[in-house]
């Protein structure tokens, strides 16, 4: 009987100039191998949760998340019996830190693209790299936020739902979120209230992000929050589903890559952008935290 799979997260981090970044390289002496830094999801754990701790614990680094890069699928024995192991990528610009060897990776190098992808081990380890050399990688975040109010976002948060909003504290933080703006509407204003508390900051109430403030005037609304992103570390937007599907859609008007035809989140997920002075490169659609 085939185990479920395993999921993992991981990333390729870098750091220098971006047009021609070193990336960081780990050698696990258990198989005695040198590779990218990842490893297995905690339970509840959302990935890109895990793939910033497994950086930081394999590298010493802290990081900050960026473009999505691939997900890697391979057979390996779980409790002695077959399963697949899933990871997936993402490329991580480093901040503060440094390396301290331990069991599990006993030294760290810091190569040039072209170099890191002769020296690592595994081939699935050199086509991540062959999709990192592929992406944009100077770019900020901004994240389009869907509230979780089971009774619409005109309507408070109820228990499990604010539970839920609890959760996602672990991955605004991971993705260096700065600035909170909202509709002003208690659904929403009520999914950022956790992380506001935790991070110190102040969610900002618009009427031009709710349904009925959002009509006809998506172009204006969202030329501001291009600007708005270009001046922040990281900026989230959270909205209805309307709201979120218009402003993707004014986002993508001459961004480097067309918005996606599908809009459609669940409650509690999240599109993520990067860009870079408000001009869109990449779209990531995510599920809540769980």
């Amino acid at each position: 009987m085939t185990r479920p799979a395993v999921l993992a997260a991981g990333g390729v981090l870098w750091r220098a100039d971006p047009e021609a970044p070193e990336v960081a390289l780990v050698h696990r002496p258990a198989y005695d191998d040198w590779s990218l830094p990842k490893g297995k999801t905690k339970p509840g754990e959302h990935l890109l949760v895990t793939a910033l701790r497994e950086t930081h614990e394999e590298t010493g680094f802290a990081a900050r998340i960026g473009p999505y890069l691939t997900t890697v699928r391979y057979r390996v024995m779980s409790g002695g019996k077959p399963t697949t192991k899933v990871v997936r990528y993402w490329a991580m610009r480093c901040g503060d830190g440094e390396f301290a060897p331990n069991r599990e990776v006993d030294a760290l190098r810091w190569l040039p693209l072209p170099l890191a992808r002769r020296e690592v081990t595994s081939a699935s380890d050199r086509a991540v790299l062959g999709a990192f050399d592929g992406v944009l990688r100077d770019t900020g975040p901004l994240v389009l936020l869907r509230h979780l109010s089971s009774g619409g976002a005109t309507k408070p948060l109820d228990r499990s739902d604010r539970d839920r909003a609890a959760r996602l504290v672990p991955v605004l933080e991971g993705l260096g979120v700065t600035e909170l703006l909202s509709a002003d509407v208690p659904g929403c204003a009520q999914t950022l209230a956790p992380f506001a508390e935790a991070a110190g900051l102040e969610v900002r109430c618009e009427e031009s992000l709710t349904a009925g403030g959002f009509a006809g005037k998506e172009s204006a609304v969202a030329d501001r929050l291009r600007r708005r992103a270009s001046d922040s570390p990281g900026l989230v937007v959270c909205g209805s589903q309307v709201v979120i599907s218009g402003l993707l859609a004014a986002l993508g008007s001459g961004a480097r890559v067309r918005p996606p035809h599908d809009t459609a989140v669940r409650k509690g997920g999240w599109w993520l952008l990067h860009h870079r002075r408000g001009a869109v490169s990449a779209y990531e659609r995510h599920d809540p935290a769980a």
